[in-house]
């Protein structure tokens, strides 16, 4: 192992609340609890189309919601809808409003609910014996889309008449509806569902996904008196996976539908997950992908005519990371294009014909949005020329909103408070909404001028941080010694003394398209904040691999993963023993998914450098994961035996010598619990001691207060017995 250098270039810090007699220290049910030190923020924020006006769900203190509806001109909140006036199963998350403004469409129950909002009345538009998904209004608001069985349907929201587009639909068959290696690794990366309106209300666009060559996973359920078990189609590295086809269909009363389907010499293994019409509704854009994901096309498709032609290629020795479908602009002779082709994310201005007509983003900074979210990840106020994003400017650690006009000029940033923006952008393109936090500050919500002038604060939760004697985070940067900078950050306890010797625990996550240091509210979680409390250090950095510093900074590691993530992690970790204050002879770690691998591959890799580690719901070999995520960074097990091999912290089972706690949850259908049961397996052949946690009835990400709090527990003992 070479010998690490770091250096400590710059420091923020988060200022410890002042001290005062009588205040509280946090318990880890405190700690669990959401709502209870920090009130819920407003969610779901949404523009009322054809008004100035927001809406959006405001939570009590129980986290009971209620929707509102914010006037912009007279800057008033008023009650939209409480559930407790309707006698309808409705799930106020789930809303959204009509093309026209004057009603809303809830899920409930199985079902779909339209509300009125000038009569108050809801009206219920399906009868379904099983769970209706994904709908959304036609663009004219005459119908709705759903899906029903895997099946898509429409319902005339004038005559209540039910037309069912697809008939084949099944446990294999996916008619507009992502399945499971589609939803959890492709529909996640960008916002969408798997159908779209033509803009004139006549056709839809959908994709259809065939399982029938993909593996079967047993998933057991063991909290009943009888055993029942969940079969799960699941695609694992090198495995077949869903055969995709595109279709049009036509939603009047003479049907037509248009397939496109591809053959094993089209080079076509995936479908991206949105779908862009033209504005006059005579051709559909899509994309694909190779099984590598390093070729990337758009193409335009005319399903009456069977005309197609290919807009855009992108290729990339790595892979590739967009699958945002192209923007075309209302006049429809333009659209805008979203790539990494340079090393960076940024935009792109293409004619229809698929002719480049400029780059409007340039720099050594990506154009980003918040992850696993349904935000755009731009905005266009067509009528002015500007497009609006998010960036990771002035600094990797922040993401301000920037705005550039459609011909290249007047590069502009609206937001100025330093930490981290989401905006919306109003139809009309006039006003803002903007959520803003740092990781001093909880998420505010304002009302900004398109110029980014604050007009109005529309929430500014309430909390209760002074109240308790809390710890104190500060942003490092280390530099790795090929001179790489790593951002990081390190919690300090209450009271620290720069005199006494403290353990660390590292919380890892370290994969790809996470960023785990930022300056945003929740960066420090309060069970950092606990284990702080209890005289630990926690420290976290992002290594190579993970998200918002370029393309170049997260490929470097392909066909490897663990190699370069685990070095970077030993800088910091060098770090660390390079300060008075800290304990080098006690240093543990933990992770969750890509953290759990993290954690065991350091474990396994580095036997000799952490005194423990807890790994929750953790990779143990690559083999066992998905074909689309896995083999986007480490191709097929076929093509890269031994990178495999390498990256495997179940082959390097023997080489542990931690104490370590392995956790997860019998029903996960991400990462199977077959994972921790083969490293157990591993851990008794080699005749090395374990503890085990396994939680029945919990997937991936445990929920549920008792479940969490019981975790927080495990954690929290386990440290405090072996560091």
């Amino acid at each position: 192992m070479k010998r690490f250098f770091a250096l400590i270039v710059a420091w923020m810090t988060l200022a410890a609340p002042r001290v005062v007699a009588g205040q509280k220290r946090l318990t880890l049910a405190l700690a669990t609890r959401r709502g209870a030190i920090v009130s819920f923020p407003i969610s779901r924020i949404r523009w009322r189309p054809g008004k100035d006006e927001i809406s959006y769900l405001r939570y009590d203190a129980s986290g009971g919601a209620t929707l509102r509806l914010y006037d912009v001109a007279a800057r008033q909140e008023t009650l939209l809808l409480d559930p407790a006036m309707l006698h309808a199963p409705v799930r106020l998350g789930t809303y959204q409003w009509s093309p026209s403004g004057d009603a809303l469409l809830f899920l409930g129950g199985n079902n779909l609910w339209l509300y009125d909002v000038s009569s108050h009345q809801v009206r219920q538009l399906t009868h379904s014996a099983v769970p209706v998904k994904d709908p959304t209004f036609s663009p004219d608001g005459r119908r709705v889309a759903f899906i029903e069985a895997n099946n898509l349907y429409t319902v005339n929201l004038a005559t209540g008449h039910h037309r069912q587009l697809t008939t084949d639909g099944s446990a294999i068959i996916y008619n507009g509806r992502f399945d499971w290696v589609y939803k959890e690794e492709l529909s996640e990366r960008a916002t969408g569902r798997a159908y779209a309106w033509s803009p004139n209300g006549k056709m839809i666009a959908f994709l259809r996904l065939d399982d029938g060559p993909v593996p079967v996973y047993p998933i057991t359920h063991y909290l009943s008196t009888h055993v029942t078990q969940t079969l799960q189609r699941y695609p694992q590295a090198g495995d077949r996976n869903p055969i995709p086809s595109f279709h049009v269909i036509t939603v009047g009363p003479n049907r037509h539908e248009w397939s496109r389907t591809f053959g094993q010499g089209d080079g076509v293994e995936y479908l991206g997950p949105q779908y862009a019409w033209l504005p006059n509704s005579s051709a559909v854009a899509f994309l694909t992908l190779n099984r590598a994901q390093t070729v990337e096309k758009v193409q335009l498709w005319n399903p009456t005519s069977g005309e197609e032609r290919t807009l855009v290629t992108e290729t990339d020795p790595y892979w590739i990371n967009s699958v945002t479908a192209p923007y075309f602009l209302p006049d429809g002779r333009r659209f805008l294009w979203l790539s990494e082709r340079d090393g960076w994310q940024h935009l792109y201005l293409y004619r229809k014909s698929g002719e480049l007509l400029r780059k409007l983003t340039h720099g050594d900074w990506m154009i980003d949005h918040p992850a696993l979210s349904n935000v755009p990840k731009f905005e266009v106020d067509a009528k002015r020329g500007w497009v609006y994003f998010e960036a990771t400017l002035p600094s990797p650690l922040q993401r301000q909103i920037y705005r550039v006009r459609l011909n290249g000029r007047d590069f502009q940033r609206i937001t100025q408070p330093a930490g981290t923006h989401v905006v919306t952008l109003s139809p009309d393109g006039r006003y803002l909404v903007d959520v803003y936090s740092n990781y001093q500050t909880p998420p505010e919500t304002f009302l900004l001028s398109r110029r980014g002038k604050t007009l109005a604060t529309l929430d500014k939760p309430k909390n209760h941080l002074a109240e308790y004697d809390l710890g104190t985070t500060k942003f490092v940067h280390v530099h790795a010694p090929d001179g790489t900078l790593l951002y990081a950050r390190l919690v300090l306890p209450p009271h620290f003394d720069p005199h006494k010797k403290y353990p660390v625990i590292v919380y890892v996550y370290g994969g790809p398209g996470f960023q785990m240091v930022r300056n945003a509210w929740g960066v420090t979680s309060f069970f950092d904040l606990y284990l702080a409390q209890q005289g630990y250090l926690v420290w976290t950095l992002d290594n190579r691999g993970s998200w918002g510093r370029g393309h170049a900074f997260e490929s470097v590691i392909f066909e490897h993963l663990g190699q370069h993530e685990l070095a970077d992690q030993l800088t910091g970790v060098n770090y660390l023993k390079s300060l008075p204050y800290v304990d080098a002879n006690r240093i543990g770690i933990w992770g969750w998914s890509y953290g759990g691998y993290m954690t065991l591959y350091a474990l396994t890799h580095a036997p000799k450098v952490f005194k423990c580690g807890a790994a929750g719901g953790p990779v143990t070999d690559w083999k066992f994961y998905d074909t689309i995520y896995t083999e986007r960074y480490m191709r097929t097990p076929q093509e890269n035996p031994q990178g495999y091999r390498e990256s495997s912290p179940l082959d390097a089972a023997s080489h542990l010598r931690a104490k370590v706690l392995l956790i997860h949850g019998a029903d996960d259908d991400n990462v199977h619990m077959q994972n921790t049961m083969n490293f157990v397996n591993a851990l008794v052949e080699a005749k090395k001691p374990f503890s085990l946690y396994i939680q029945p009835g919990q997937k991936h990400g445990f929920v549920g207060y008792t479940d969490r709090v019981y975790l927080a527990r495990r954690l929290y003992a386990f440290f405090k017995r072996n560091l």
